[in-house]
């Protein structure tokens, strides 16, 4: 049975059945900002780490929720559809979507009711965010009036086995905040947040953001439970069919973010909107909402950038065999695979859940020989990073966290770890 097909030209894949027997997925980002999006819009993100940076919650499961929701109502009629086949999953005979995976990015697009729409998901070159840009069409002959609605599933603690099983803990230090054009999630916000130049430990104030730009906020939710509605799912969330999302904010409750903008459409018009998404104070997302003031040109450039970015590096080992299918292989994914391993050293997947806080010595030593002909000056600068991280009997730190400070870390041997873990020597659960 087929899905789908190489895209050689464009460097995509493209997947044109969306009912996939499991969940295709990309990886966007870069060391700073991570995230990982499957074919209908599954998938989490974090800020430097899988374990201590989760930002969106992610339940691994075969229903490959939740995700980058994005959702179109029509307004006159009720109907309501997203712009991913799931979560809503339409009847693909009326139903008709592509999704392309590319360099560095995501595209979905589908065609409902003479409704076409763009689904783009990308973290800009050297960000620390994300955007979801969403572009809709009125292919009718008719004016229409939608409401699209972008939905951000917050995880209620930066640790992500502390979201998911700490629950007695977590679920009571989260609460969620709107102000004009996003959702402000806060961690801990009833503690005073530290001075820059002091050490940051986990019960410091933390605070994500989910915005929107190009159009009006028309409602807006920061409530998961009041969003979905009781005995409801992502399929069928009561604030896209009731149109209203109804204004509110949780508090010790499980957090999101959800926002509506009402958007009129006359025949053959097309408008774009754009949903941010990233671990930053609420005054630093203001400033970064407002540079996507014109959506449609800022996220073409932010997109080319990229790309051309990704180019760059691909190119650099070109191979021409007979074999089509093994140069595209080659020339493309088994590269742009590496990269991804070796940025992350395989730390967060839909295999490998996240919890490894921190680069593995040897997998990431191994990692960078699978990238070193293509970007010897990252190759080396992870090889310094590493060689670090090497102790003064030849050894190296069996972990080696995103925030080491080398010379300022103390090994298995010292009595403080023995102090910190509780264990004699080193184990190896102490490094998840």
């Amino acid at each position: 049975m087929k899905y789908g097909y190489f895209d050689d030209k464009n460097r995509e894949y493209v997947i044109n059945r969306p009912d996939t027997p499991a969940p295709w997925v990309n990886y966007l980002g870069s060391p700073e900002y991570g995230a990982i999006i499957s074919n209908n819009a599954g998938g989490y993100s974090f800020a430097k780490s899988g374990a201590n940076g989760r930002i969106l919650r992610y339940v691994f499961n075969n229903f490959d929720q939740p995700g980058r929701y994005l959702y179109i109502r029509d307004n006159q009629s009720c109907d309501y559809w997203s712009a991913s086949w799931q979560p809503v999953g339409k009847d693909l005979n009326h139903y008709k979507s592509e999704c392309r995976h590319g360099i560095g990015y995501t595209k979905m697009t589908a065609n409902y009711d003479n409704i076409s729409s763009e689904a783009l998901y990308y973290v800009p070159l050297g960000k620390s965010y994300e955007v979801w840009s969403l572009s809709v069409t009125n292919d009718s002959a008719l004016p229409r009036e939608l409401t699209l609605t972008g939905y951000a599933e917050f995880t209620n603690h930066s640790n992500y086995e502390q979201d998911q099983v700490n629950l007695q803990y977590s679920l009571f230090i989260s609460r969620t905040l709107f102000e004009k054009n996003r959702i402000t999630q806060q961690i801990h916000g009833n503690l005073d947040a530290l001075p820059n130049d002091e050490q940051v430990d986990e019960k410091n104030v933390t605070e994500r953001f989910f915005g929107v730009a190009g159009a009006e906020v028309s409602s807006y939710c920061g409530d998961k439970d009041h969003f979905l509605g009781k005995y409801h799912g992502y399929g069928n969330p009561n604030g896209v069919i009731s149109g209203d999302l109804g204004n509110v904010t949780s508090y010790n409750e499980n957090s999101c973010g959800a926002l509506s903008c009402k958007v009129s459409l006359k025949p053959g018009e097309t408008k774009t909107v754009v949903f941010l998404l990233g671990m930053k104070p609420s005054m630093e997302a203001a400033t970064l909402i407002d540079t996507y003031s014109n959506p449609k040109e800022t996220v073409e450039k932010e997109v080319a950038v990229l790309k051309s970015d990704w180019y760059k590096k691909l190119d650099n080992l070109k191979v021409n065999t007979p074999s089509p299918e093994f140069n595209t292989m080659i020339n493309t994914w088994n590269a742009y695979n590496c990269f991804m391993t070796f940025i992350w050293s395989r730390a967060a997947s839909f295999i490998y859940c996240g919890l490894r806080n921190g680069y593995g010595y040897r997998d990431t030593v191994q990692d960078i020989q699978g990238i070193i002909h293509l970007a010897p000056e990252m190759a080396l600068e992870k090889i310094r990073f590493m060689l670090s991280a090497q102790v003064d009997n030849g050894g190296g730190l069996p972990l080696v966290k995103f925030t080491h400070n080398p010379g300022h870390e103390d090994t298995p041997d010292d009595a403080s770890y023995v102090q910190e873990t509780g264990h004699p020597a080193y184990r190896a659960d102490d490094a998840l």
